[in-house]
């Protein structure tokens, strides 16, 4: 299920045993009672949560695709487990089903009646009304049957709208129980005279005037004259009819073939202006954007200028309170999104131990709403099938249009002018504003430092601030606002597994199963016990398949569905679709030393240089060709400021908490951490005893302090340093199923 709250008559499963919620205290306390042996405690809502975010707690799933596992007494499984692994044209249903419902969803439940709804099936699909006068009415269609991708009728909305509301407004209760059947709903126009009529439609939408149905009409007949001047009388064309034209032109979308479109400039002159969405209740809209800081960084060790890292930042709408963050040298991408998305889903509760604020980060649990604009990174379709089988509503503002998510937009520059423009090293927003100042010059501040600025400035002054439009609209200090919804009896949704809830925000490939295991940019992962079954039903899938493939069947039905954690390459997942107990299984790499804590960027960055020097790609070579790689930018990284932006992210330099607040490494390090590496035979130590390197970034993307130099190195020595030389950069421990080590708010949580 994928949004559940602990609330009454909440069942789950802790520690193999039956739990269910039967009060609410008025202390803010939840009493449970174990419905296995008998017996109540009480509990509060953090305890809880803290407890399912460590994957020991699974909530009860209900809803049409759900089903009961042997070996528990709940039904806790979906039938469907991944909503990716569907055929496109399911896919495809269940989103145009999530569509109709949006309007409904979006009104309170005692307006949601049957009028209302009958009311509502009308509006999708309107009497027709022709342009031109000439034409005449079409009638409806007297069948009542509808095909996969036509229903819209009352009942049909009605059953789908409690499907999903029971199953916790999850994606995959909409899917089609059933594949396309019959004919109806399909095209029976000759193959030549189809290609005439697509061939018209594309050149009036390449070329959008006004024009009415009649004149594309006219067009077709013409086409379809010149093409029967060349054809013998048996072989000759049937004109289409008028009404035929009508309903394709409706298919392609009427207002770019009959109507000329109009600018963005025109359309948004002519537009009224309106307030945009105000959100009721924290949580309910959470908008997410992502930038280049107006700062530049230096190492934390020569205190060289590295360059401008980029914020990726969470917004509670009603509030106000920063969700998520994560801050990072990796360009925007989908693995900057899951890292920031993850931060802000999973509790925070040692935020105040590592970055010494005076108040904790409260926040914590799925969004209902979560907006983006139309950047790449939030338009993939791993970040849709993650939101949808999350139970998120991922709402994509049209483009140009700034203002459908103007508080993280704001937010940008509340933190520009309260906090950038005041550190030394800053470049402004402006150029102009610069003047003779030079940043590279007076930058001072670390990625670790500026990562302990961030967090006083986000909790100790913004959250405590009052802000304008917050409150519904009223304005407020965001953490007051955060505060009153808790105590006004709100509780967070979270999803019912932890543990899938991480993978699922992980990229996603598709990949053969090999006797030698499955390989993943030259790298090949394999675990013989546990892909073996899997290898077999797979190839008794294709032989079954044979050479045709069936209708509604993806052509790759027969490879194994992977997702990757860019951050650690030491392991992937793979979907293990046994019929009896499907799950996800983890599959170490082959060789464990050179893949432990290597990101995929940097294990790219090793394969070219061996690609460009005509070699064939070899694990060994590779191994040699990091080492050799590192010695190189670590000389670089003392000589020159040129890509240092470049190195400092092959090199894995990420924030982290002030090195003095960290002695011993948790288990899982904040925001871009860079996590103690390693220490190999005969690598030499600083004088506290730390490597003077950092390790690789964890898949959160959290921080980690780094080593300090012995006393007397020097900074910029053109020579490396017998730490660089000795040792590769790795990361401190590799997490179980599933990889849980970084941030994303996983403050030193398991």
């Amino acid at each position: 299920m994928a949004r559940r709250r602990f609330t009454v008559g909440t069942r789950y499963i802790y520690k193999e045993q039956v739990y269910v919620v039967r009060e609410m205290l008025v202390n803010g306390g939840i009493s449970v009672e174990n419905l296995s042996y008998g017996g109540r405690v009480v509990m509060t809502q953090d305890d809880l949560g803290e407890i399912w975010a460590r994957g020991e707690i699974t909530f009860e799933v209900a809803g049409p695709q759900t089903k009961k596992l042997q070996d528990r007494p709940l039904a806790t499984a979906y039938k469907i487990t991944d909503f990716q692994r569907l055929p496109s044209n399911g896919r495809d249903e269940a989103w145009r089903r999530y569509q109709i419902l949006l309007p409904i969803l979006a009104r309170p439940r005692w307006e949601r009646t049957r009028e209302f709804i009958e009311n509502h099936a009308k509006s999708l699909n309107p009497d027709p009304k022709p342009d031109d006068s000439s034409i005449t009415p079409i009638k409806k269609n007297p069948r009542k049957g509808k095909t996969i991708g036509q229903a819209t009728g009352r009942s049909s909305i009605e059953q789908w709208l409690y499907a999903f509301i029971e199953s916790g407004y999850d994606i995959r209760s909409l899917v089609p129980a059933t594949d396309l059947l019959g004919g109806r709903g399909k095209h029976r126009l000759d193959a030549d005279l189809e290609k005439i009529i697509e061939s018209v439609l594309a050149e009036c939408q390449a070329k959008p005037k006004h024009r009415t149905v009649k004149e594309v009409h006219l067009l077709v007949v013409n086409r379809v004259a010149e093409e029967n001047r060349f054809r013998r009388p048996k072989d000759q064309l049937t004109l289409p009819g008028q009404t035929t034209m009508y309903h394709r032109i409706q298919e392609k979308g009427s207002s770019s073939i009959l109507k000329r479109r109009a600018s963005r400039l025109e359309v948004q002159a002519a537009s009224p202006v309106s307030p945009g969405p105000r959100p009721t209740r924290i949580l309910a809209r959470v908008e997410i954007d992502d930038t280049t800081l107006d700062l530049i960084v230096v190492d934390l060790e020569d205190r060289m200028p590295i360059g401008r890292p980029t914020l990726t930042f969470a917004l509670d709408a009603y509030s106000g309170f920063p969700c998520g963050v994560y801050v990072g040298f990796e360009p925007p991408s989908y693995e900057t999104v899951q890292a920031c998305l993850l931060h802000s889903i999973l509790p925070k509760p040692d935020c105040q131990r590592i970055y010494g604020t005076k108040h904790p980060w409260p926040t914590y649990g799925l969004p209902e709403v979560l907006v983006v604009d139309n950047g790449k990174q939030y338009t993939c379709h791993d970040l849709e099938d993650a939101c949808g089988q999350l139970g998120i509503i991922l709402e994509q503002m049209p483009v140009k249009k700034a203002w459908f998510k103007a508080r993280v937009e704001r937010f940008f520059k509340t933190n520009n002018t309260g906090l950038i423009h005041g550190l030394p090293g800053t470049t402004f927003s402006n150029i102009l504003d610069i003047g003779d100042y030079d940043p590279s010059k007076h930058a001072c501040i670390s990625l670790a430092g500026f990562m302990e600025l961030l967090h006083v400035f986000l909790l100790d002054v913004y959250a405590q601030d009052w802000h304008e439009g917050v409150g519904g609209g009223s304005g407020g200090i965001p953490a007051k606002l955060w505060e009153e919804s808790v105590k006004d009896g709100f509780v967070p949704c979270l999803h019912h597994d932890a543990d899938e809830m991480r993978i699922l925000l992980y990229n996603s490939e598709r990949r053969t199963v090999q006797r030698s295991g499955i390989d993943y940019e030259a790298l090949r992962y394999q675990e013989s016990v546990l892909l073996e079954p899997l290898r077999d039903r797979l190839q008794k899938r294709k032989k079954a398949r044979g050479t045709v493939s069936p209708e509604g069947q993806d052509e790759d039905d027969d490879r194994a569905h992977v997702r990757i954690n860019p951050a650690d390459m030491s392991s992937i997942y793979v979907y293990d679709d046994d019929p009896e107990n499907p799950k996800w299984l983890r599959i170490p790499a082959v060789d464990q030393e050179y893949t432990k804590g290597l990101s995929l960027y940097k294990h790219r960055v090793l394969r070219n240089y061996l690609l460009r020097k005509k070699k064939a790609v070899n694990i060994y070579e590779l191994a040699a060709a990091k080492q050799h790689i590192q010695e190189i930018v670590d000389r670089e990284y003392q000589l020159t400021r040129k890509g240092r932006r470049n190195m400092a992210r092959y090199r894995g330099v990420k924030a982290g908490p002030p090195p003095q607040e960290v002695t011993d490494p948790p288990a899982s390090l904040p925001l871009e951490a860079e996590q103690i590496p390693a220490q190999r035979p005969g690598a030499k130590r600083g004088g506290d005893g730390r490597r003077g390197k950092t390790g690789e970034g964890t898949s959160a993307g959290t921080p980690a302090s780094t080593g300090q130099k012995k006393k007397g190195e020097g900074g910029n020595s053109s020579a490396p340093s017998q730490a660089a030389t000795d040792t590769l950069p790795e990361q401190a421990a590799t997490a179980k199923i599933p990889s849980r080590e970084g941030w994303g708010g996983d403050y030193n949580l398991p």
